[in-house]
């Protein structure tokens, strides 16, 4: 996504109005690590599957956003899954617009505590997760 376009999806969230136009300042520089006052944004580009295992951060919030299970498989495998809860700080949240049966167990096998919510626009249902503490 260029910067324009972030400008103008983030316009959709005046809360955020003091930080879009720093946030896609940095973005427009190429910046994929940006940090703004109380916001660390760390961008990893590729795939999931292969640069996930390889980060050492912990993420505080996952949008999980890879179409569905039946398009595309690979990421949602327990095995990924799995890395998303081990790059996840104590406490941190994980949604996805999927309901799919197998995400929300795969995502409870890697110590999630998943509920199935009320989806958004077409979306029936979605699903969101928060890493049990103490695992």
């Amino acid at each position: 996504m260029g910067a324009p376009d972030m400008a103008r999806a983030l316009a959709a969230f005046p809360e955020i109005a003091p930080h879009a136009e720093d946030l896609c300042d940095a973005w427009a520089t190429g910046a994929r690590e940006i940090a703004l006052a109380g916001l660390e944004l760390c961008v990893v580009e590729g795939p999931a599957e292969e640069t996930l295992p390889r980060w050492t951060g912990a993420a505080d919030a996952w949008f999980l956003d890879g179409f569905s299970p039946a398009r595309n498989p690979a990421l949602w495998t327990p095995v990924l899954l799995s890395q998303v809860a081990r790059h996840t700080a104590p406490g941190g949240t994980a949604a996805t617009y999927s309901a799919a049966g197998g995400v929300r167990r795969a995502l409870a096998d890697a110590g999630f505590e998943v509920t199935r919510r009320p989806g958004f626009g077409r979306k029936r249902h979605m699903t969101q997760a928060r890493l049990l503490q103490g695992l």
